[in-house]
């Protein structure tokens, strides 16, 4: 009778196991429909999509939203409550999004991370900055965790005979030489050092800044109490820095009104000859520079001394946002399974580089086993068919390099190098009430006064008085629930 038994389970079990086969075989694909922002004219052409479904057994419907609408559209969709199975999160500091992850709209999936090859190995730092109240509901959008750095114009520091900067007094030096010693020998008095915008953040101040040792936005006292790096005095240090690169005429007199486009076209049409950044704006810079000037060439560098001779760099939260798995599509844990092995599958390196170069022969050449060129000819295609799905990408393993440029290559390079130094954000994953509510209101109070000071309009004695009065408020009250948000994370 147990034989018998034993017989009809092993059937009945073998009878399951064919079933399921044939009904993958016949097309039982995992469908995936998932909400992705789309930063380039038209979504892509089909060739690639068609590999990345064939090799993962599923059936993608990519809802496809124009960058420039994406908040509006994102927040639309939280509302109403009939989401896709997944949604892109780019802005994890929208309070919306901040709510909906924190009301349980979309399921927690640290748990399941270490049952994925790839997965597991998402990087911890980067997992806790999307972490919310604790807890991962999505597999972050890697993106370089700190890339800015120092763009130079090279064949200027040529022609005046000086040397790649080293320390914040090399930056002021070449700054000074590029503004009075006509670094572009036209026998005019028509360059100056640094270029900058209206922005203390991706423009020069707050890279400047970490170099003076400031904090990330966030500093630790000596009781671990969270305080703003605006109180640091490194930060004053830096204000005082710039004030002189201003007062002696060493950048350009408007940098406070001053756009990102307007700040690049003083590298590119060779007014000015150093800009602090993005390290990634080089290529940019270096090919509309080329256009106007044969002779223009730019080096890159990211390890420059502070006063107290240590190098380092402040540090973006290591992503983009993240994707999601929304609960009121995806009813089961065992579908939540399927998607996190879909997501698993495409951080393999055939299908993370059809992502970020393509096909190759088609969109790219290989070159030895690590690089890769793109020929012209090729690059509108890639644009068109590939560039799109670099929204899909989470883990990004860059596994080729560039061979065709090297600065672009070195850019790769010290972006990688920068982690080493990188500066975290202590508050990143905390929250603060007060700070999504009025936390860009009070902001205003601190860049107003910083830019006053730098501009000579206002003494230290009345930075103080714009922090105080930041403080009362609602500065006051962001400090205190982060702390408190802190104490409850450890």
């Amino acid at each position: 009778m147990k034989k018998l038994c034993c017989l009809i389970l092993i059937l009945v079990f073998s009878a399951g196991c064919t079933q399921q086969k044939a009904s993958t075989e016949e097309g039982g694909a995992l469908e995936i429909d998932w909400l992705v922002p789309l930063h380039t004219p038209q979504p892509p052409k089909e060739k690639a999509l068609d590999i990345i479904e064939d090799k993962t057994n599923t059936k993608l419907k990519l809802i496809w939203v124009p960058d420039s609408t994406k908040e509006e559209r994102i927040n639309t969709t939280l509302a109403g409550g009939s989401m896709p199975k997944v949604m892109t999160l780019p802005d994890l500091e929208d309070s919306a999004v901040v709510s909906a992850l924190r009301s349980g709209m979309f399921w927690e999936i640290g748990p399941y991370l270490k049952d994925y090859p790839n997965l597991r190995t998402l990087d911890k730092t980067i997992l806790k900055n999307i972490s919310v109240d604790g807890k991962v509901y999505g597999i972050y959008r890697e993106r370089p965790m700190a890339r800015q750095g120092v763009v130079i114009r090279k064949d200027w520091l040529d022609n005046l005979g000086l040397e790649m900067p080293e320390t914040v007094d090399d930056l002021y030096k070449i700054a000074k030489a590029f503004t009075e010693q006509d670094p572009d020998q036209n026998g005019k008095d028509d360059t100056i050092g640094l270029a900058d915008r209206n922005d203390l953040t991706f423009g020069a101040f707050k890279t400047l800044a970490s170099y003076f040792g400031a904090p990330n936005e966030w500093g630790t006292d000596e009781d671990g109490n969270l305080f703003p790096y605006f109180k640091h005095e490194a930060y004053k240090d830096t204000m005082a820095y710039m004030k002189k690169f201003y007062e002696e005429g060493l950048m350009n007199r408007d940098f406070a009104v001053t756009s990102k486009t307007q700040q690049q076209d003083l590298v590119i049409q060779g007014k000015a000859g150093i800009y602090i950044g993005a390290m990634s704006d080089a290529m940019n810079l270096r090919d509309q520079g080329l256009a106007l000037n044969p002779e223009f060439q730019l080096e890159i560098a990211n390890l420059i001394k502070g006063p107290d001779g240590k190098e380092r760099t402040w540090a973006l939260g290591g992503h983009g946002g993240m994707f999601a798995i929304s609960k009121s599509s995806v009813k089961t844990e065992e579908e939540v399974k399927k998607i996190l092995a879909f997501f698993d599958r495409i951080a393999e390196e055939d299908l993370n580089n059809l992502m970020l170069y393509g096909i190759e022969g088609v969109h790219y050449e290989k070159k030895g086993d690590s690089g890769y060129f793109r020929k012209q000819e090729y690059y509108h295609l890639w644009e068109a068919e590939i560039q799109p799905l670099n929204q899909l990408i989470g883990i990004n393993k860059q596994a080729l390099k560039s061979a065709e440029d090297p600065l672009r290559a070195k850019n790769e390079k010290l972006e990688e190098d920068n982690r080493a130094i990188a500066v975290q954000n202590p508050a990143e994953p905390l929250y603060s009430a007060a700070q999504m509510d009025r936390g860009t209101e009070l902001k205003k109070i601190i860049d107003d006064a910083t830019f006053k000071f730098i501009l000579g309009e206002i003494n230290e004695k009345s930075f103080d008085k714009a922090v105080v009065k930041w403080e009362k408020h609602g500065g006051g009250t962001i400090m205190k629930e982060l702390n408190e948000d802190l104490k409850k994370a450890n």
